[in-house]
């Protein structure tokens, strides 16, 4: 295919009649060299990704580039138009994406900052169990620029304890997992940002760079530091929630993090810290169900 810019809608129709659809920019460079898949908006909601692909796509040419860059610019559709927080994504959709991986060195999944959500910046690095792939993954996971990041391998099924594991320990089988294709998922943004910052932006930038698409070097300047151990901390009954800390910030062991309260006032619960840590994410939401998520904190190593 000749160097330039094009457009096109991919789609899938389920069982039941209904047809989901993926826009897709692709820019294949003048020059060879890899090909790399970007995806935003699997959450449709989360607009720090979907503006910082659809702005690369926007600006970057076809003579800055070797290879090809393909665009996934709104992967859930209906997520995105309906404003479905955390919506789940169909098998129509997950096939599209496989589509669209085709051929692709590296995969790049842009996500975090839900209308309620707030998320200390990370990249999740996929970690698929071959020395070679790993050793792309967590360079392009350095490369991104992130302060933080999280190691995930896909370790089977869970034990069968009756207890829900942690998901960190036992990660669902991903794409990567089935494509074999490094991939990093970076996180960052919170209540609707639009990727003011351009954080997500000049992480794919350097990201791109990695990968021998762009010429020049990430421009990252900080080493970045991996999160350990984790705590997912849940409501223990329905109410409101009232946050007492930010993300990012570091918290010790026992500092209260907030507090769940009925409509009256009532304290149903007091959130405290298990352990000295920082906080990686908090539910803004005022409501909460029994079992919601209230925030997550990482130990940092």
């Amino acid at each position: 295919m000749s160097a330039g810019k094009e457009t096109t809608f991919i789609s899938r129709t389920a069982s039941d009649g209904k047809t989901f659809r993926i826009p897709v920019g692709i820019i294949t460079g003048d020059r060879p060299g890899p090909q790399v898949t970007i995806y935003g908006g699997q959450h449709g909601t989360e607009y720090d990704g979907i503006e910082a692909v659809q702005r690369l796509y926007r600006t970057l040419q076809p003579s800055e580039l070797r290879g090809k860059v393909v665009f996934s610019l709104a992967t859930n559709e209906a997520s995105l138009l309906n404003w479905i927080q955390f919506a789940p994504t169909s098998p129509e959709i997950v096939d599209m994406m496989k589509e669209l991986a085709h051929g692709s060195e590296y995969l790049i999944n842009c996500h975090g900052g839900e209308f309620s959500e707030g998320m200390c910046p990370y990249v999740i690095c996929h970690l698929l169990g071959d020395e070679a792939l790993d050793r792309k993954a967590m360079g392009m996971a350095e490369a991104f620029g992130f302060p933080y990041i999280s190691f995930s391998k896909y370790r089977g099924p869970p034990p069968e304890t009756g207890v829900r594991p942690a998901w960190w320990l036992y990660p669902a089988k991903s794409m990567a997992d089935d494509l074999q294709i490094p991939t990093i998922t970076p996180e960052c943004g919170q209540r609707g940002s639009r990727d003011e910052s351009s954080s997500m932006y000049n992480g794919l930038l350097n990201a791109l760079k990695y990968a021998g698409v762009l010429e020049g070097g990430p421009e990252s300047t900080k080493k970045s530091r991996t999160i350990g151990d984790r705590y997912w901390i849940t409501a223990r009954q329905a109410g409101l929630f009232f946050p007492e800390v930010d993300v990012c910030q570091d918290v010790v062991r026992g500092q209260r993090l907030g507090i769940v309260r009925d409509y009256f006032g009532n304290v149903l619960q007091e959130v405290d810290s298990p352990d000295d840590c920082k906080v990686m994410n908090l539910n803004w939401g005022m409501p909460v169900l029994e079992g919601g998520f209230l925030l997550w904190l990482g130990k940092i190593e």
